[in-house]
């Protein structure tokens, strides 16, 4: 026992140490997990809100439509639009076209034959949200000939009728603003309890902040896995991916170790004394938190993201040769013939064959089973885009085309270090003024975009991407990315470090 329990004591003390230090060499990437595991959370404990109901009905015609109510939602509208009556041909009788509508979705439109008064009968329209009637109110066309005012609009308000969050709702969302000084604390505490295992520090309170550390990790792995909730737990950040049924995986073996340090740890002696055990171990403290830090205002030392120096982006977006660009399927068709007879055709995708071979006399019935043999290959960098405003073209391959380029990385304008943008617009002007290429990604809006160009003087029009894949870009907002020989990345420069144009020129020819 002894033995087993120095070895665990071992394992897991560098285990924790090397988790650990993985995310304080990059907080800002840790921080947009725990975001995503609130945003997630919060969600989760959110009340589900009662669908706001409308039914409109008129001469014996009912309609009805369901409205889901968001979060954000506090108002409700109603437009009632009537047309302009028309003779009916061949008739003397006028018509009108009338429409019910709300949050531009269209209720009912239909047509109204005017009736003996002249007047179209009236729409009776009644608005429910669970058991509470917000509306019961008739519609009437106007008389033919008068001039038709656009319409009516009712606006409900909803929010008295609207159930309350779960108080872990208000909590969770309260924690967002808060995930980098928490991804910080979360990854010293985890590196400062593997180092306190390996020297044997205060094994009574370490091992108990182990066991609920171990505890806490494994259920929030085993939610996301079952739930289905975050695809990539973030455990060891970019430099070892791993998905919550693997990260359960992994702690559930880890938890052997984890209970036998706990039962066994009696059997562990200090390294150091009690007092330079606490010294050494503030001191690793405050070395810890001042490189996070330094990796927060400039860049991960250690890089692991695929935009990294070095790495060819046209590569890590192909599928290499020998992978499969689509699921391998092997898919079941059922034929029969004129006697009744039934059989079962196989069709392999792989070999793209059918088993057996059709022969005259079969009839087609149904597909049966479908089953994917093998998952498609996703290239390391999948989602690298350059759309324009209305998403409807992608101008990847212009980016492409050119030998050099220079790359601005803003994800969210709303937090853009704006004390930056000076230097970036210079070396943007002076960039372009060589005849080189300028791009600039961004995941906002196309109108927050126009606004904060104007707003700044800007020297470039922005391109739009997705939002997770330009924080993997580079951890900085904006970060500038300078690409060579078409598809290199040769240096990545964060707001903090931007540098002089003549620097940004020789780095190009070098």
């Amino acid at each position: 026992m002894k033995i087993l329990t120095q070895i665990s004591r071992i394992l897991v003390g560098i285990l924790f140490v090397i988790s650990g230090v993985i995310k304080l060499n990059d907080p800002t990437g840790f921080s947009y997990k725990l975001e995503e595991y609130f945003a997630v959370f919060s969600q989760d404990f959110e009340a589900t809100q009662d669908s706001i109901v409308v039914q409109v009905s008129h001469n014996g015609e009912l309609a009805e439509s369901r409205f889901q109510v968001l979060p954000a939602d506090h108002a409700f509208s109603l437009t009632f639009t009537p047309g302009n009556w028309s003779q009916i041909e061949g008739d003397t009788l006028l018509s009108n076209t009338a429409t019910i509508s709300s949050n531009s979705e269209e209720i009912l439109s239909s047509e109204v034959r005017a009736d003996s008064s002249g007047y179209g009968n009236g729409w009776n329209v009644v608005v429910t949200m669970g058991e509470n009637e917000l509306l019961k109110q008739s519609f009437s066309l106007q008389a033919p000939g008068a001039e038709n005012d656009g319409g009516t609009t009712v606006d409900l308000d909803i929010t008295p009728h609207k159930k309350s969050d779960n108080f872990m709702a208000g909590v969770f969302r309260a924690m967002q603003p808060y995930s980098l000084p928490l991804a910080i604390f979360v990854s010293w505490a985890e590196a400062i309890v593997g180092f306190a295992l390996l020297i044997g520090w205060q094994m009574g309170f370490t091992s108990l902040i182990l066991f609920l550390m171990w505890a806490f990790f494994t259920f929030l792995t085993w939610y996301s896995w079952i739930f289905n909730k975050v695809t990539d737990c973030g455990c060891f950040g970019d430099a070892i991916p791993m998905n919550p049924y693997e990260s359960f995986i992994k702690n559930v073996v880890l938890g052997v170790f984890v209970l036998i340090i706990v039962f066994g740890r009696k059997h562990i002696r200090a390294v150091f004394s009690n007092p330079f055990g606490v010294k050494l171990l503030t001191t690793l403290s405050i070395l810890m938190i001042a490189f996070s830090l330094y990796c927060r205002h400039y860049l991960p030392v250690v890089d692991f993201l695929h935009y990294k120096e070095g790495n060819n982006l046209c590569e890590l977006m192909q599928v290499p040769e020998g992978e499969r660009a689509a699921p391998w399927k092997v898919t079941t068709y059922v034929y029969k013939n004129a006697e009744g007879e039934q059989i079962n055709v196989i069709y392999d995708s792989d070999k793209n064959t059918f088993t057996p071979t059709i022969e005259a006399g079969w009839t087609f019935v149904e597909v049966g089973e479908e089953v994917i043999k093998e998952e498609a290959y996703e290239p390391p960098i999948h989602d690298f885009k350059f759309y324009n405003a209305e998403k409807t073209n992608d101008y990847i391959d212009d980016f492409f085309s050119s030998d050099q380029k220079l790359l601005a990385v803003m994800y969210d304008l709303k937090t853009t270090d704006v004390r930056s943008l000076e230097r970036l617009n210079e070396i943007a002007k002076a960039w372009q003024a060589e005849g080189k290429p300028f791009w600039a990604l961004t995941s906002s809006s196309p109108e927050e975009a126009e606004a904060f160009r104007h707003e700044h003087q800007l020297q470039f029009e922005f391109h739009y991407g997705d939002n997770t894949n330009l924080k993997s870009i580079i951890r900085s907002n904006p970060g500038l990315v300078l690409v060579k020989d078409t598809c290199v990345v040769e240096k990545v420069w964060p707001s903090t470090r931007l540098p002089k144009y003549e620097k940004v020129a020789k780095r190009a020819t070098k």
